[in-house]
């Protein structure tokens, strides 16, 4: 009876707490078995890698700061460490009545660089992780994908995964399980990436290249971070290996770039990784047929990053970036904007099992705005920044715990936007809106706890305070009637330093995960975020004119809740990994718009803002084979997103106070990748993706005005653009004949858009005499050939 009760799924957890405070009693007479882990030729510390004990059969991972502890009775054991891409090593431990300390040097199993994978990771990991909703690229598998003029593009590989996608092709930003654009959490080694396009959103401006890990949280978000209410994408750049100076320079049909990395000093302590891409576009762009071949572009971005291994417990690191950008239309409008970041980080280990990492980041993104049409000249400007200090303590005090705590303080500065004329000739007026300023302090603790080999949990709780301060002035508006100019009573001054407005709020994270077999587990996930920047924009997709706000007394922070339950379950040894995720989410206070709301240089900006309410909710199922010459994962993902705006007030309520199909809502969602390895260094890679036309808003009628007759749109979003498909194939060309040659090339050759299909990204009306027309516009209607190359020495 006894042994049936306990394998009842419910009672397990009932029990779990009690048998975890139950197994440390029984660890009193062993002792600590504990290490750090690292890369031979970065010499930094290795997350994620397994630590088997043979003996016992037991096993554990080391944390993100490289270490493992755990507890064995006196005795001799044989300990197996293993990680992805680098040789296994066996050491064997004699452990007595003292604590066993050891330092473990992995290095890179050569023989695994001709081994195509879809993720660097444990080969269990999506089965026995705590937390669910976890997307982790391998960058070096990203040069078979095949992608629009040869770039590699880390935004583009993601936009394949189940829950990720786009309003559109040629776009700027992501959306991730229903969630707005600026609803992602961007960092590049830790510092927030406001914009992440080039070319008005045709490229992004990550550079793959200079990119090492890529990590994209869609569901469970660490408590460590916040800020943002749908996903936190993390990139990390390169370190720079210590054994010698290695370059790889490549030349494509739109890009040029460079790389360089290895040791500065002799005993190989400080290593360096500089790099960038420089574009010519316009080579591309006077083969389009007019009137675009009259536009003109140019971009490029700069990477860079010192590691300083000042003593094997100690390391410094500062990273750099920096991109430019600039699109002209003809006899118009000179577009430009550019983003740079910094970051300084500490990372001290104070025992085996404690470390502390204190991180400083700076970053400023810019847009710039030049009309150059005769008696138009105008410079409008608008950007943010943003400063961090963090401290983080990551401390382990068991395999079955691993605790993290830490303390954030973000500065924010907006200039909502300035207009200026550049010539006495301009018709136009200097108009400058206050800037915004505001702080955050946040505090955050979690705990990842494995009480049992069957239950795993990860609990997090984040607390955020946010100020909106002065100097700055704020409108007092007429009670029970709608916000407008009209409406307006008084004006409130706030001199520096004085509040405008306060939000605060607990964020709790909660997940678990419970084995059901060595090879699946289900798992159930709870997340809060808050959001207190908000992107306004009333385009499609992101565009440069795009300008942030804070909250402030009128605009609340964005608040969401996501719930979330997944089965997964691999199979053949790991070769196929299956998972089923569904999730529902809440949102309130988001920011929509009134019709016909005027947005640039508003100073009443609240005006024809209106809250809104909002929900998502969605299925996504995932099928990847990681394993073998062919390789690659097809996704699936039935989601559907909804808005509704809050307010009392008939003449500003949008379809009628009901619910709409909000512009990234696209229910169907269909991606297939594959990757097959050919003999000679050859590999052919191929996607096919299929996706719901987005909701969009046609003319439902015509009314006349002063004899003219004018298009009426009465309901928002009720239409749908057709269907979105498209197959696009590559083919690279790897030239080593041996893994550990040093110096070798590499050729791609892709066909993007293979059977050439007018895929709309808009259909828009024009009226003509008693007709109306319409008229779609496509990005790219036909194929495009692309080729690339690339040399590493």
């Amino acid at each position: 009876m006894e042994i049936q009760i306990l394998k009842n799924g419910f009672w397990k957890l009932l029990l779990a707490g009690y048998l975890g405070v139950l197994s440390y009693s029984c660890l009193a007479q062993q002792a600590a078995v504990q290490g750090l882990v690292t890369d031979l030729s970065t010499q930094q510390p290795l997350p994620d890698v397994t630590v088997l004990v043979r003996q016992h059969n037991f096993a554990t991972r080391t944390d993100s700061s490289g270490y493992f502890r755990f507890d064995l009775p006196p005795g001799e054991y044989y300990l197996a460490f293993s990680a992805v891409g680098y040789t296994s090593q066996v050491r064997a431990v004699m452990v007595r009545t003292q604590p066993v300390r050891l330092e473990v040097v992995l290095h890179k199993d050569i023989r695994q660089l001709d081994v195509v994978t879809i993720t660097d990771k444990k080969p269990d990991q999506n089965v026995t992780a705590a937390q669910m909703g976890v997307v982790k690229l391998d960058v070096k598998n990203l040069k078979n994908i095949p992608v629009v003029f040869g770039e590699v593009d880390v935004l583009k590989a993601l936009m394949l995964q189940p829950g990720v996608g786009t309003v559109g092709e040629g776009t700027s930003g992501f959306n991730v399980r229903g969630g707005r654009t600026d609803q992602n959490l961007v960092l590049l080694d830790g510092a927030p990436l406001f914009n992440t396009s080039h070319l008005l959103g045709f490229l992004s401006n990550i550079n793959a290249d200079l990119t090492q890990d890529v990590t994209l949280y869609k569901g469970h978000v660490p408590a460590a971070y916040g800020g943002r209410l749908s996903s936190l994408l993390q990139l990390t750049t390169l370190s720079g290996n210590t054994e010698r100076v290695k370059l790889t320079t490549g030349l494509g049909l739109m890009t040029g770039s460079l790389l360089a990395e290895g040791p500065l000093s002799r005993d190989r302590r400080l290593t360096f990784v500089a790099g960038g891409r420089v574009a010519y576009p316009n080579f591309l762009i006077r083969r389009f047929p007019a009137p675009t071949n009259q536009n003109r572009a140019f971009f490029y971005d700069l990477n860079a990053r010192l590691t300083y291994q000042l003593t094997p417990r100690t390391r410094l690191t500062t990273t750099f970036y920096h991109s430019y950008d600039t699109f002209k239309f003809p006899e118009d409008t000179l577009y430009g904007w550019r983003s740079t970041l910094a970051t300084v980080k500490w990372s001290q280990w104070l025992a085996p099992q404690l470390s502390l990492h204190l991180t400083g980041t700076h970053s400023a993104y810019q847009f710039e705005l030049e009309g150059i049409a005769p008696t138009n000249e105008y410079l409008f400007r608008s950007g943010i920044r943003q400063q961090d200090a963090r401290a983080d303590l990551l401390w382990t005090p068991h395999p079955a715990h691993r605790l993290e705590a830490g303390t954030t303080l973000t500065g924010y500065y907006v200039t909502p936007g300035s207009l200026h004329p550049t010539r006495t000739s301009s018709n136009l007026n200097p108009l400058a809106l206050e800037a915004e300023r505001a702080r955050e302090l946040a505090f955050y603790l979690s705990d990842e706890w494995t009480p049992l080999p069957w239950l795993a949990l990860n609990a997090g709780l984040r607390y955020a305070t946010f100020q909106n301060r002065g100097p700055g002035t704020a409108y007092r508006y007429l009670s029970g009637q709608p916000r407008s100019v009209e409406t307006i009573l008084d004006t409130l001054t706030y001199a520096r330093g004085q509040t405008l407005a306060t939000y605060g709020g607990w964020e709790p994270r909660l997940s678990a995960r419970v084995t059901l077999s060595p090879r699946s587990s289900v798992k159930l996930s709870y997340t809060k975020m808050r959001q207190y920047l908000h992107l306004i924009s009333n385009t499609t997709a992101i565009s440069p004119v795009d300008f942030w706000k804070l909250s402030d007394p009128f605009v609340a922070p964005q608040v969401a809740e996501q719930w979330s339950v997944g089965y997964f379950r691999n199979l053949r040894d790991n070769t196929y990994e299956t998972s089923l995720e569904v999730y529902y989410k809440d949102l309130t206070d988001l920011v929509e718009y009134q019709e016909g709301a005027t947005l640039l240089l508003n100073p009443a900006l609240e005006a024809d803002l209106l809250p809104a309410r909002g929900r998502a909710y969605g299925l996504e199922v995932s099928i990847q084979k990681s394993k073998g010459l062919l390789t690659g994962q097809l996704s699936y993902t039935y989601s559907r997103t909804f808005a509704r705006a809050v307010t009392p007030f008939v003449s500003e309520q949008i379809n009628q106070g009901r619910w709409y199909a909000a512009t990234f809502d696209r229910p169907h969602n269909l991606a297939l990748s594959t990757q097959w390895k050919w003999p000679r260094g050859w590999t052919f890679g191929a996607n096919f993706v299929y996706t719901s036309g987005r909701p969009t808003t046609y003319p439902d009628g015509t009314y006349r005005l002063n004899d003219v007759v004018v298009l009426d749109y009465s309901q928002r979003n009720a239409d749908r653009l057709p269907d979105y498909h498209r197959l696009d194939v590559a083919f690279t060309k790897d030239t080593r004949r041996q893994p550990e040659q040093e110096r070798y090339t590499t050729w791609s050759f892709s066909l993007y858009n293979l059977y050439a299909r007018k895929n709309p990204y808009s259909i828009y009306f024009r009226q003509e005499g008693l007709s109306t027309r319409s008229y779609r516009l496509s990005v790219f209607g036909t194929i495009i050939p692309s080729l690339s190359w690339k040399r590493t020495f």
